[in-house]
């Protein structure tokens, strides 16, 4: 098993009672309402295979922390900072990132099937090969994100932000991109099979085919590239 990448890598573990201690102190600092305890800050700790499964870190730093395979599954981590922080193989599968802050971080191989990450900033985020089945990004900004290869079936990024994202490879199958902007992104090999793009911006986006177009639904209001023209697709969408 390669060691994960990135400075984190060589800074010390907490032992098990410091992670302990701040756990606790960020609840009196949550329950306080900031009066008492303090706010978690794991910010640039090695992390690698901690276990914090339906733990509640809302508003936790994690900045540039090595999080290799670790463990937030159904986790509550609504408003933490993320920022730079490795996630690779990390398991965030039914946890809230609602507004989280994500940017930068490497999310590749992460699990994030029923994730809760509505108005979560993911700029520049890598999510190659990353498990996003039914997770919620509505309202996410996800702009120069990079999806390469992953699955992301019957998710939702209703009204999101994918300005210029890397989709090649990606399977979106049943997935909602209701009035959201996907101009300029790139979407070699992805699969749109009964994808919704109703009211969705695709100008200037790169390699969409006209395949992969009459594979989704679109309406009226879709936006596509002129080479592509209206009138493909699916003719009716629901809502």
């Amino acid at each position: 098993m390669p060691e994960p990448p990135g400075d984190a890598a060589t800074s010390e573990k907490p032992d098990p009672d410091a992670i302990a201690r701040i756990r606790a102190e960020h609840l009196r600092w949550l329950e306080s309402g900031g009066a008492d305890g303090a706010r978690a800050d794991f910010s640039g700790m090695a992390l690698a295979d901690v276990r914090f499964p339906g733990a509640d870190l809302r508003r936790a730093l994690f900045a540039n922390a090595d999080l290799f395979r670790a463990d937030f599954a159904g986790a509550d981590l609504s408003g933490a900072d993320f920022t730079g922080a490795n996630l690779n193989r990390a398991d965030l599968a039914g946890a809230t990132l609602q507004r989280a802050v994500l940017d930068g971080a490497d999310l590749s191989d992460a699990a994030l099937g029923d994730a809760r990450m509505e108005h979560a900033s993911l700029v520049e985020t890598s999510l190659q090969r990353a498990w996003l089945g039914r997770a919620h990004l509505e309202h996410a900004t996800l702009t120069r994100a990079d999806l390469h290869g992953a699955w992301v079936g019957r998710a939702s990024f209703d009204q999101a932000n994918l300005e210029g994202a890397m989709l090649v490879g990606a399977e979106f199958p049943g997935t909602s991109f209701r009035a959201a902007s996907l101009r300029s992104a790139y979407f070699g090999g992805v699969t749109l099979i009964d994808a919704d793009l109703s009211g969705a911006d695709l100008g200037e986006v790169r390699n969409l085919t006209r395949m992969q177009l009459d594979a989704a639904i679109v309406d009226e209001r879709t936006i596509l590239p002129p080479e592509l023209g209206a009138g493909h697709g699916q003719a009716s969408a629901t809502g």
